[in-house]
């Protein structure tokens, strides 16, 4: 399913204009090509002698990463699966400064550079094409020692990507040039392959024996290499462009004689087209990827709608103001339960998402799920109505993003757990229970965080109230209401009440206190009421003789003990989000402003 989503995705999608080589922004390439990313160039004239330094293309995002520049340029599968073979497998005109120069940091990489010039020969044959002939006479003069030296080092370094060649006063680079691109779409169609069923289409194709490597550099593991879904690779060198989506590399791992990419055939044409469709999600100026800690979430729809926009938003929030405001008229209409006036007619097209991730010698596929983009606007009303509790509206989200919910779960960004990316995405869009790990990781903040020197609440804020309310109402059918219930009876809700009145009076009677009953009891409250409530009671008496206003807390407080029985010894995980919940909601009580009719219709 996820191979045929795939081609489906690849033949719907512009391809490249042969005219128009550089214009490759949303569009896939042709067969025989890819996309790839270009780090530098060298200009050269027809002697094949040097023209300047080498030309940086890249744009500094920060310290570890770069915008690079787009090309199309000839490629094959070998070169998309070189691992233990890499340093003759090289790419044709253009490739790593390993191959292009022969040299890697202080390293000499002659056989990677003898192979890239070999396969030149071999493909340009007697060809007069000036670019071709400038190429050749300056790899013949090209000294790789050249190559330490200060303006050459970062082509050859870790960042440099692939260097291209230039011919002076041309505007394309030699491997764009009309006549190279026809020899090398000459020589790639002589390549024989074996005949067989391709398990995609179940027909007779020419089949690939190996399936084409990606690698994600997701947020937190941009240095890793890479790794193949059904893979056992050993640790992939540099030169490996990361690892297959598909692929056998034991004998232990294959069955009836069957070798490598036999035990899962797919042809050429199949293989080309999903690996490029791959490509284009993974390449994060389309628009159609999301990186959410070692989570990479790729999305797409059945035919182009503007369902692709809104869902990325619904991950995280948009940098560009204008789409941003697009974004917010999706998710109030999916909050609404919806569609937009812009999906009027896309309501039966389906509506891809797929998750990856790696894990140390492959990828993991965290999620894959198919919905109609009209049941996914029904599970995400769903959702939304989940989450919906009472906030501040000047300070508060209106839509909380997936990203959002994640930050809640732990101190810092890096220690989100892996996996809970995937696992939210999952309940969200199949209607199924959230998972537990959300939840264990928004109580376990609840009970350590303090105010911060901002003086914000981060004990129980709007987002974490509002995660426990949507664990608790559809893991365990609570129906607990947006705002506070003062008809609610459990013994949990009613404590979480009667901890904020106390935490109030104490603030009225000391304003400019600094550390609350919150700091020191809150944990204890929620978990063991009988060792702290009684001593938390004893001592608002204090609170309310010296407040001026103590006897309304008294009388609050009088409201709600009037129908608490005891003091639990202990309260189990659920108890302790239902106190965690009714304390938020009977803290934000006193914060509560009438709204506007609009907002009443959010």
């Amino acid at each position: 399913m996820i191979f045929q989503s795939l081609i489906a995705l690849y033949d719907r999608l512009p391809k490249v204009d042969e005219n128009e080589i550089e214009d490759v922004e949303g569009k896939v390439p042709p067969p025989n090509f890819s996309i790839e990313d270009i780090g530098f160039f060298i200009t050269i004239n027809r002697e094949g002698e040097l023209r300047g330094e080498p030309e940086d293309l890249r744009e500094r995002i920060n310290a570890q990463s770069f915008k690079y520049r787009s090309s199309v340029v000839p490629y094959t599968n070998q070169v998309n699966v070189r691992t233990s073979n890499a340093d003759k497998t090289p790419n044709f005109m253009v490739d790593k400064a390993d191959y292009t120069l022969g040299m890697f940091d202080n390293s000499r990489k002659e056989v990677h550079h003898d192979s890239f010039k070999k396969l030149i020969d071999k493909v340009c044959g007697s060809s007069q094409d000036e670019g071709v002939l400038a190429v050749r006479a300056f790899l013949k003069k090209w000294n790789p020692a050249k190559a330490k030296e200060s303006s050459w080092q970062e082509i050859c370094g870790e960042h440099g990507k692939w260097m291209a060649f230039k011919l002076e006063g041309d505007r394309e680079f030699v491997h764009e040039r009309p006549e190279v691109r026809k020899l090398w779409d000459s020589f790639a169609k002589q390549k024989e392959y074996p005949l067989g069923i391709s398990l995609v289409d179940g027909q007779i194709h020419h089949l690939q024996p190996q399936y084409a490597q990606f690698k994600l550099g997701s947020s937190r593991s941009r240095a890793r290499t890479g790794a193949s879904l059904t893979s056992f690779n050993k640790k992939l060198d540099r030169s490996s462009t990361g690892a297959s989506l598909t692929s056998f590399n034991k004998a232990a791992y294959e069955s009836y004689g069957k070798k490598k990419g036999g035990n899962a055939p797919i042809s050429v044409e199949a293989e080309f087209k999903s690996s490029s469709a791959l490509k284009f999600l993974l390449r994060r100026d389309n628009g159609l990827r999301i990186d959410i800690e070692d989570d990479v979430f790729l999305f797409w729809a059945e035919r182009k709608s503007s369902i692709e926009e809104g869902m990325k938003g619904f991950f995280a929030p948009e940098r560009d103001p204008d789409k941003e405001v697009e974004v917010e008229k999706f998710l109030k209409a999916a909050k609404r339960g919806v569609l937009p006036n812009k999906l009027k007619g896309d309501e039966e097209i389906k509506f891809y998402i797929l998750g990856l991730a790696s894990n140390k010698a492959r990828l993991a596929i965290r999620f894959w799920h198919v919905n109609t983009v009209e049941e996914l606007m029904r599970r995400l009303k769903n959702h939304f109505e989940n989450l919906e509790m009472e906030r501040d509206p000047k300070r508060d989200i209106k839509h909380p993003r997936i990203r959002h919910l994640l930050r809640e779960t732990a101190r810092e960004d890096k220690d989100i757990s892996p996996v809970l990316g995937g696992a939210l995405m999952r309940s969200i869009l199949s209607g199924s229970p959230y998972p537990m790990s959300l939840y264990q990781g928004v109580m376990e903040r609840v009970k350590i965080d303090r105010k911060d020197d901002k003086k914000e609440d981060k004990c129980i804020n709007y987002l974490r109230a509002s995660i426990l309310k949507a664990v608790l109402n559809r893991n365990y059918k609570k129906e607990i209401h947006m705002s506070l219930n003062t008809e609610r009876r459990e013994t949990a809700y009613l404590l979480g009440r009667l901890f904020a009145v106390l935490e109030k009076t104490q603030q009225d009677a000391e304003p400019d206190i600094n550390t609350t009953i919150r700091d020191s009891y809150f944990s204890a409250a929620a978990t063991t009421p009988a060792s702290v409530f009684p001593r938390l009671l004893q001592l608002s008496q204090h609170h309310i003789k010296k407040s001026e206003y103590g006897y309304v807390s008294e009388k609050r407080m009088e409201e709600i003990m009037e129908h608490i029985e005891s003091f639990p010894s202990h309260m189990d995980l659920q108890d302790q989000g239902l106190f965690a919940i009714a304390y938020y909601q009977q803290r934000i009580e006193k914060y509560k402003k009438r709204t506007t009719e609009g907002e009443k219709h959010e």
